[in-house]
């Protein structure tokens, strides 16, 4: 049995190079062992049996795309995750550039 506690407090900051997909790769059925996001998520329990907290997700783009954050036309998340999410994306559009950081805005803050 592990410490037992009411809230989660913490803060993610990422920095988006290139091609992120928020949750353009999922099905709605996917599990917590699997793949279903680009970006980062907070769980907890032991493999096969953990429970989702909370997701970061980075979007591909801040305008329209199926791979940019649900808010702008990408994907939902899987049923797993719920609406607790938060998801961003550093690049503004509309274009790509593949190995690019986007250095001038902070993701998920």
């Amino acid at each position: 049995s592990g410490a037992s506690y009411q809230t989660v407090c913490g803060r993610f900051r990422g920095y988006q190079v290139g091609s992120t997909d928020g949750f353009y790769n999922v099905t709605q059925t996917q599990t917590i062992e699997t793949y279903y996001v680009d970006g980062v998520t907070v769980t907890y329990g032991l493999p096969a049996s953990r429970h989702h907290v909370y997701t970061y997700a980075a979007g591909f783009l801040e305008t329209n795309d199926d791979s940019s954050c649900p808010c702008a036309g990408g994907k939902a998340p899987p049923l797993l995750v719920g609406s607790d999410y938060y998801c961003e994306s550093g690049n503004p559009g509309p274009s790509w550039v593949g190995t690019q950081l986007h250095s001038s805005d902070v993701l998920w803050d």
